[in-house]
């Protein structure tokens, strides 16, 4: 996207300074946004990759599969094209956050749906083999992190809030009043899917999503069921784990 296309989307000043301060070069440090990944010698904890493990436990996928949705499920962190465009607001999407500050938890629901939705049958249209089951691991990232407590407050499969990542984030909270629960600039501790040696609460609901989703694109993966048919079993999918709750107008301000 280009700079000036970006520009055009801003919402206030405060959100200008946001864009200009990543463009100087907060970029990198979105490796520490989301569940964890491991990346020597940054991080040698594992988040969406044991997520994504244990999702696929019991499913007899091959080990191409495997291989695919671990390379994909990191791709949004790591992966050149992730790593220069994630910090952008029109990508936040991919990381269940909110584009902007002003931006709302329905609209950043709604972003976040469309995201999935589309990355889902983006998927299908690919031949299946690698690069299939890699764009299935992008999806798989994106609904893991909406389980991060540093990105949402959930109740159950609705999502009550859906935060945001800036670099003034905690100016505003101070300017408004008092500390915003945002994420935090540039990691944020809860993103930690262990908790002394095991998973957290919210990384275990992460894990029974995963499997539903991989439980989903194993089906749709096998040319049997009508598009359809496909597009009703997925909008099914995204109103049990990825639902707006009615607190979300009144939790933004």
């Amino acid at each position: 996207m280009q700079l000036a296309v970006i520009l055009r989307q801003v919402t206030g000043p405060t959100d200008l300074l946001s864009v200009l301060a990543l463009l100087a070069g907060h970029l990198p440090v979105f490796l520490g946004v989301g569940w964890t990944i491991r990346v020597l010698p940054l991080s040698r904890e594992e988040g969406h990759e044991a997520i994504t493990r244990q999702a696929w436990d019991g499913l007899a996928l091959t080990d191409e599969r495997q291989r695919a949705l671990i390379r994909g499920v990191r791709a949004p962190d790591v992966g050149f094209i992730g790593i220069l465009t994630s910090a952008l607001p029109f990508a936040q999407r991919r990381h269940a956050l909110r584009a902007w500050s002003g931006t709302t938890t329905a609209a950043g629901i709604r972003n976040m749906r469309g995201f999935l939705s589309d990355t889902h049958f983006h998927a299908m249209a690919i031949p299946d083999g690698p690069r299939r089951w890699a764009v299935f691991g992008e999806v798989l990232h994106c609904l893991q992190d909406s389980y991060s407590p540093a990105h949402t407050d959930r109740v159950g499969g609705q999502i009550v809030r859906m935060k945001h990542w800036g670099p003034l984030d905690g100016l505003r909270g101070r300017a408004s009043g008092g500390p915003r629960d945002e994420h935090a600039f540039p990691s944020d501790r809860r993103d930690s899917a262990w908790s002394n040696g095991a998973f957290t609460a919210q990384a275990l609901a992460a894990v029974a999503a995963s499997r539903a989703y991989l439980e989903i694109a194993t089906g749709h993966a096998e040319p049997r069921a009508s598009q359809e048919r496909q597009e009703r079993e997925f909008a099914e999918f995204l109103d049990r784990y990825v639902a707006g709750a009615a607190e979300s107008a009144r939790a933004d301000r």
